[in-house]
């Protein structure tokens, strides 16, 4: 197998690995031709945040010096730990070329590609010093390379169809109020409308705060919506569902490259939220983090 690219914006997809490493220290990649998919299933129990993301190969790597091939339908599968890419891409701030490439290394022989080599993502950076000159640091990652089977076990989560959608206020915005709710309760209620109304809630013994937004918009219809089955309620009943506040605040995490997000309330089931990476200053487009936040019970058990 191989693959082989050059990334035309480190910093963009350097913020876009860091959005995931509160949630997971281990990803899916799935290199396709034309789209990359990432996928972080937390801590791996019922009760956690997943994130399905798919991204087109033009928003993050060079069309014309992307190579991918494989005997399975030129598809690499790889696991990877979401803290070391970061780091390593993170040291490719201000390079003039970064190439990412599959590689074995660290075995016996010539280049260390003998017995014993292990799969390796390798990052050659090429920067310039004060004085002018080439710069080039090399940065390993190591992988697993997954079986079909493996990639094929893994299913997003089934949800019903959501009762309500709505465009969020910034995610920046959202994640200080969060921050602030978790002081009062370990778990916080997401309420929207379809008048685009918007209320987040902390409720404890000693206080319950709530903080609200007019105005959003409504889409009909969630990006895997349903036409509904049953008459719609009033557009101004609030449907709500109550998550963990530390699911909550790994997902704003997502705020750095987030352009448009569309949550998505499945009434005492889960939120899902449809964050669209990047704009036009970051030229990281053409992808969507999907995140299933489930919900739990007032007490913080899982429902």
């Amino acid at each position: 197998m191989r693959f082989r690219a050059e990334i035309t914006n480190p910093s963009s997809f350097s913020r876009l690995i860091g959005s995931l490493t509160p949630l997971s220290k281990l990803a899916t990649l799935k290199l396709k031709p034309d789209t990359v998919h990432l996928v972080c299933l937390s801590d791996g129990s019922a009760g956690c945040v997943q994130v399905w993301s798919q991204i087109a190969v033009s928003s993050i790597f060079d069309v014309e010096s992307f190579r991918l091939e494989s005997n399975n339908n030129n598809e690499i599968y790889l696991e990877i730990s979401t803290d070391a890419l970061s780091r390593a891409l993170k040291s490719a701030g201000g390079a003039t070329q970064v190439i990412i490439k599959l590689a074995k290394k660290g075995g016996l022989g010539p280049q260390g590609t003998g017995k014993g080599a292990h799969p390796v993502l390798t990052l050659a950076i090429t920067s310039a010093s004060r004085a002018g000159r080439s710069l080039e640091i090399t940065q390993d990652v190591g992988v697993k390379v997954k079986k079909q089977a493996e990639v094929d076990a893994m299913k997003e989560p089934l949800c019903p169809t959501p009762d309500v959608n709505i465009l969020l206020p910034p995610l920046s915005t959202l994640r200080t109020v969060c921050d602030r709710l978790k002081t009062i309760s370990s778990t916080i209620t997401i309420s929207a409308n379809r008048r685009g109304e918007f209320r987040l809630r902390a409720e404890s013994d000693e206080a319950n705060v709530e903080t609200e937004w007019r105005g959003l918009k409504h889409p009909e219809a969630g990006p895997d919506d349903e036409p509904p089955s049953q008459p719609l309620p009033s557009p101004s009943t609030f449907h709500s569902v109550t998550v963990d506040a530390k699911n909550l605040l790994k997902f704003l995490a997502s705020y750095s490259i987030a352009s448009t997000t569309i949550a998505c309330v499945c009434a005492d089931h889960c939120a899902i939220f449809y964050v669209y990476i990047g704009d036009a200053k970051d030229n990281l487009q053409g992808g969507v983090l999907t995140f299933f936040v489930p919900a739990v019970s007032r007490d913080g058990d899982d429902d």
